[in-house]
């Protein structure tokens, strides 16, 4: 290529080779300098996210434009390309299609704020349920359940009907359903159930001002009255879902063990039927 040729034998190659170097080594630490002072000031937020990915991207290049700029015959080479060559701008443009539907995809879920870093989420059609670790500019990380990491491409998420656990309210819930033996007392298993999840740590109140003042703090119902005994149903709500299935766990472990000092028995009509369908 005449370009590099001329580039190669020119006296000055030494000194704006030494030049380029430079000005690469230096966007690399201006880079590194801006994600170490970002990281320190800012917050765990998608906006964040997104803009710490932009600067970073536009520090690139800036750096990258500049250092071309050092070599002479780079502009006039670039030029002449550019202006004879419009399949090469349109192969480009064809080639970074999807690079730039990305980009546009996490500026709008920046914009949008449909899920935030640390929220649990469900990619419904896709059938994905984790919680989002980070977003770039290309596509957005999620830890599953099983500690395992997703990439999935920012547009793949823009097209999906996302279910988002944290959205507007982090606040979680989770039934408690029990089934008591119809000598039971009812209204013992309800206090029992009551003051065990009310007094829980992890619970939640989730009443307004206006129902404190009437409603009982763990409301308990007879959801039906079933073949195998009396169904009781009430709600563990805490403060976010990440901890609400070891405390609905813990929950029932405690009601298990009030129970049955209260005399309370849960039902094994339906254990014991299931037991004997197996042994035939």
């Amino acid at each position: 290529m005449p370009f590099l040729e001329n580039f190669l034998s020119s006296p000055d190659f030494l000194w704006v080779a030494l030049r380029v170097v430079a000005t690469i080594v230096s966007t690399t630490l201006a880079a590194k300098v801006f994600r170490i002072t970002w990281r320190a000031i800012s917050r765990e937020t998608i906006h964040h996210k997104a803009i710490k990915h932009i600067i970073s991207g536009l520090i690139w290049l800036a750096g990258i434009i500049l250092a071309l700029s050092w070599i002479p015959e780079f502009g006039d080479t670039a030029a002449t390309l550019i202006a004879g060559s419009g399949l090469v701008i349109l192969a480009f443009g064809l080639a970074a299609q999807e690079t730039l539907g990305n980009a546009f995809s996490g500026l709008f879920i920046s914009m949008f704020k449909p899920f935030e870093v640390g929220d649990r989420i469900n990619l419904v059609g896709m059938d994905i349920v984790g919680f989002v670790e980070d977003i770039t500019l290309r596509h957005t990380i999620i830890r599953t359940l099983k500690n395992s990491r997703l990439i999935v491409p920012n547009s793949v998420i823009n097209k999906e009907l996302i279910e988002n656990a944290s959205f507007c309210n982090p606040r979680a819930a989770n039934f408690i359903d029990v089934t008591i033996t119809y000598d039971s007392d009812v209204a013992a298993a309800c206090e029992i159930m009551r003051e065990i999840i009310g007094n829980h740590p992890e619970f939640s109140d989730n009443r307004t001002e206006e129902q404190k003042l009437t409603a009982p703090k763990v409301p308990v119902f007879v959801r039906n009255l079933g073949l195998y005994g009396v169904e009781l149903r009430a709600s563990m709500w805490t403060e976010t879902i990440a901890n609400n299935m070891a405390a609905c766990s813990d929950v029932r472990r405690l009601i298990l063990v009030a129970f049955d000092e209260a005399g309370v028995k849960i039902s094994s009509a339906k254990v014991l039927e299931v037991i004997n369908k197996n042994s035939d």
